[in-house]
C-alpha cells in the first residue's frame, strides 16, 4: 500500500492555498466575535502557520520522524541521513530538541522556521554512490552540523527530514517540542517497533490526532530483523488493521530493520516520490485548513446562506420617516397649483430608525447562530449614527424650486408638473439615504456575510 502523491504546479497551487488562508484571515477579522475563543484561537494558530509555511515556498518537504523510546527512529534517522548525526539508543543523551538534515538545495530560512538549532543541522549535497548495506564505508564527518556527502540527495533532494524527540519521553519538555513540530510538518513518518507498537498513548495522542487532520503520514515497523518473516508479517497487518481504527485508512505500513538495511530501499522510493513531486507540502496546508474548517463547523449552521436584505426597501423605509415622501406630495401639489409652499423637512425620528436597523438586523442574519446576529449587529453603525448622519445629509441637500402652475397652460398640465416634482424630490432623497446607508449599514453586512462563506467553505473542504 501506497500513499498517492498528486503532481500539482507548486507555484499555482502555492497561490492558491495563499488566496484562501487570506480569505480566511480577513473573514476571521470581520467575525471573529461569532466563533467561540477555544475554536478562534485554533483557526487563528492555523492561520499563522499556513501563512509562514506557504510564505516559504513549497519547493521543499519537511518529514518529521516521530516514534518512542527505543523504537529505533534515530537509527532510521542516521541510516536515511548516510552518517551518525542523531544520537541513537534508549541511553541517548536527554534532549529536548530536533535534528535536521537537508538533502539538496539548503532550506536555512524552513529550518529557523521550525526553531531547528543551526547547529543540529545537516546539508547532504553530493550525489556519490550508496549502499544501503555498508554506510560505513562512506566517509563522512560525524559531528552536528556537518556537511554529508552521500548518494540518496539524488533522489531525495527537496527532502528536509527531522529526528524529534520521543513522544513518550518522561520530560515534558521533549513533548512540547513534538507537539509544536507535528503540526509545521509536511509529512508524518511515524517510526515504530514491534514491542510498542500498539501503545495507547501514540494512538491516542498522535495517530488519531493526524488522522482528524487528515495529515499525510507514513508508518515504519522497525527493527522487525528481531522478528521471523511470518511474525513480521503478523504484527504489520495487526498494526494496519489498528491504524484503520485510527481511520488511518490509506496510510501504509513499511517494516523495515534500520539494522539490516531490509525494507528501507522501499522506504527511501516512498520517501523520493514525496520529495520528487513536491506536492506534500501543499497537501499539507490544504490538510491543515481542512482541521481548520471542521474546527469551525460548530459555529455556522448547517446549509444556511445569508442573504442580503431589499436596500431599497430599508431606503425607501428610512426616507418615509425622515419625510421625504411628504416633502414630494407637497412639491407636486404646489407644481400642480393646488398648494402655495413646501414645507421644511423635519428631522427623522431615532426611534423609527431604530426599528428599521433591528429589522434589516433581524432579516440579515435569518437561519444563522445567534453570535452572527450579535456580530452584525456589532458591524452596522448605531441607530444614533445613522440618524444624525441622514438629518445632516438633508440639511444640505438643495431641493429644487417649485413653481406654481399659473396660466391656461400651466393649468391644463398640472398633472404633469406635480408628477414631475414629485419624482424628483423622491429621487433627491431616496439617494441622499441611500448614500448615507450604503458604508454604514449594507457594506458592513455584506462583509460580515462574505466572511460567513469564506468560513462556510472552508467546513466544505476534504
Amino acid at each position: 500500500m501506497s500513499p498517492t502523491f498528486q503532481r500539482l504546479e507548486p507555484r499555482d497551487e502555492t497561490s492558491s492555498l495563499q488566496e484562501r488562508v487570506d480569505r480566511l484571515k480577513s473573514s476571521m477579522e470581520w467575525a471573529k466575535e461569532a466563533v467561540p475563543e477555544d475554536v478562534r484561537s485554533v483557526v487563528n494558530a492555523t492561520i499563522a502557520r499556513c501563512d509562514e509555511r506557504l510564505a516559504l515556498g513549497v519547493d521543499h518537504t519537511v518529514v518529521a520522524l516521530a516514534g518512542g523510546t527505543g523504537s529505533g527512529k534515530s537509527t532510521l534517522f542516521n541510516v536515511l541521513a548516510g552518517q551518525d548525526f542523531a544520537v541513537p539508543g534508549v541511553a541517548r543523551p536527554t534532549t529536548a530538541h530536533a535534528s535536521a538534515v537537508v538533502f539538496g538545495t539548503p532550506a536555512d530560512a524552513l529550518l529557523a522556521w521550525l526553531h531547528i538549532a543551526p547547529g543540529r543541522r545537516l546539508q547532504v549535497d553530493s550525489f556519490a554512490a550508496w549502499d544501503l548495506h555498508e554506510p560505513e564505508g562512506v566517509e563522512v564527518e560525524a559531528a552536528h552540523g556537518g556537511i554529508g556527502n552521500l548518494a540518496q540527495s539524488a533522489s531525495l533532494g527537496g527532502l528536509v527530514m527531522l529526528d524529534l524527540p520521543d513522544h513518550d519521553s518522561v520530560e515534558a519538555s521533549h513533548r512540547a517540542v513534538v507537539d509544536r513540530i507535528v503540526p509545521m510538518s509536511d509529512l508524518l513518518l511515524w517510526v515504530v517497533d514491534p514491542q510498542k507498537y500498539a501503545d495507547n498513548a501514540l494512538h491516542e495522542t498522535y495517530l488519531r490526532v493526524a488522522s482528524d487532520h487528515g495529515q499525510p503520514s507514513l508508518v515504519v515497523l522497525n527493527q522487525v530483523d528481531k522478528l521471523t518473516t511470518a511474525d513480521a508479517w503478523e504484527v504489520a497487518k495487526d498494526l494496519q488493521r489498528l491504524l484503520e481504527d485510527d481511520g488511518l485508512t490509506h496510510v501504509p505500513v513499511i517494516p523495515v530493520s534500520a539494522r539490516t538495511g531490509q525494507g528501507m530501499e522501499v522506504l527511501r522510493a516512498e520517501l523520493a516520490g514525496a520529495a520528487s513531486l513536491r506536492t506534500v507540502a501543499a497537501e499539507a496546508v490544504r490538510a491543515d485548513l481542512v482541521a481548520a474548517g471542521r474546527a469551525l463547523s460548530g459555529a455556522l449552521a448547517r446549509d444556511a446562506d445569508p442573504a442580503l436584505p431589499d436596500i431599497e426597501e430599508l431606503v425607501g423605509a428610512i426616507a418615509r420617516s425622515a419625510g421625504v415622501d411628504a416633502r414630494a406630495e407637497a412639491s407636486a401639489a404646489v407644481a400642480a397649483g393646488r398648494s402655495r409652499t413646501v414645507p421644511p423637512m423635519r428631522a427623522i425620528p431615532l426611534a423609527a430608525v431604530e426599528r428599521e436597523r433591528l429589522d434589516w438586523i433581524d432579516e440579515a442574519t435569518a437561519g444563522l447562530p445567534a453570535t452572527w446576529r450579535v456580530v452584525v449587529g456589532e458591524a452596522v453603525a448605531s441607530a444614533q449614527k445613522i440618524t444624525d448622519e441622514v438629518n445632516g445629509t438633508f440639511e444640505a441637500v438643495a431641493w429644487p424650486d417649485v413653481v406654481s402652475a399659473s396660466g391656461l397652460r400651466g393649468w391644463l398640465s398640472r398633472a404633469t408638473r406635480g408628477s414631475s416634482a414629485s419624482r424628483t424630490v423622491l429621487s433627491m432623497g431616496r439617494e441622499s439615504v441611500k448614500r448615507v446607508l450604503m458604508p454604514l449599514v449594507v457594506e458592513p453586512t455584506e462583509m460580515i456575510h462574505q466572511a460567513y462563506r469564506v468560513l462556510d467553505e472552508l467546513t466544505e473542504l476534504d
